[in-house]
């Protein structure tokens, strides 16, 4: 693609509030005066939140949402994720769940265990929703 293509191509985007795209897309030919006056605006109408450190010419970072495998082995086993009680799951082995969430598209990146409780953290891509969740009495 000719530089002169990409950038009515950048244009339509911005046009289109389609920011991230534009930005990728001007990085390709940011040596063209045009592209990096582009560029400049671009980074005071819509800085990009999230950025790569050691890469920031690679574009923005995919946001991770996470969630908490909880289990309680005590009287069966119970679970909970973030939370959310999960009484379905009752007395299931835990690869249950666990394909059940990876159906979902959750990956498991970690685990903790001691005595009769156990969490699985998993996580996708996306914006997670933050809350406050009650506690199990200990």
């Amino acid at each position: 693609m000719a530089m002169r293509q990409e950038l009515e191509l950048a244009r339509e985007l911005i046009n289109e509030k389609q920011y991230d795209k534009a930005r990728t897309l001007l990085r390709k030919v940011k040596d063209d005066p045009t592209a990096q006056k582009w560029l400049d605006h671009l980074d005071k109408v819509s800085p990009v939140a999230v950025e790569k450190s050691a890469q920031a010419d690679n574009g923005p970072v995919t946001p991770w949402q996470y969630v908490a495998l909880e289990v309680k082995r005590s009287y069966g086993i119970q679970y909970k994720v973030n939370g959310d009680g999960k009484p379905e799951w009752k007395d299931q082995p835990i690869y249950f769940p666990l394909n059940e969430l990876g159906r979902e598209g959750w990956e498991l990146i970690g685990f903790e265990s001691n005595a009769e409780f156990s969490t699985y953290l998993l996580k996708k891509p996306g914006v997670g929703e933050n809350k406050k969740i009650d506690v199990w009495d200990q």
